[in-house]
């Protein structure tokens, strides 16, 4: 095995960071094209899968103590929190990185990138609470709202 001996730039972070920023793109555009109205369906799945993997073990969670698990794990990018409470609750994004993706692509937010990573932390919610979870984009921007819904 050799040693890397070049140090890591930092254009090379902006080329990665561009690089991740198109695969997303494509990925999302490629699942949504594919397979239309199921797109939803897809990141559920995904996201109850990655939910079976997570290192975390919880007995009768709450959607808060999930939702807080889940803010802290996946911090560095993103930052959302509950308001409210019963079955219908709303989730507020204050940061995103999905955000930073749209703008270096010129995607409109709350499209197929958007929707798919919905879905996808809908899935990891239904797992990790062993309820349906289904969230709707209210808005987006610079804060990103979202009608979180249980059963």
């Amino acid at each position: 095995m050799s040693a890397i001996t070049e140090q890591v730039t930092l254009d090379d972070h902006v080329n990665a960071a561009t690089e991740v920023a198109f695969l997303l793109d494509i990925f999302a555009a490629t699942v949504d094209n594919v397979m239309g109205g199921a797109t939803a369906s897809v990141g559920r799945i995904a996201g109850r899968e990655m939910a079976r993997k997570l290192p975390v073990h919880l007995t009768n969670p709450t959607l808060d103590e999930v939702v807080a698990i889940l803010n802290s794990r996946m911090e560095a990018g993103y930052r959302f929190r509950l308001e409210g409470d019963g079955t219908e609750r709303t989730l507020l994004f204050d940061h995103c990185v999905l955000r930073e993706v749209c703008a270096k692509r010129g995607l409109t937010m709350g499209t197929a990138l958007c929707r798919l990573f919905h879905a996808y932390l809908d899935g990891i919610l239904n797992e990790l609470i062993c309820r349906p979870v289904k969230s709707e984009v209210v808005s987006c921007g610079d804060q990103c709202r979202l009608n979180l819904r249980t059963q």
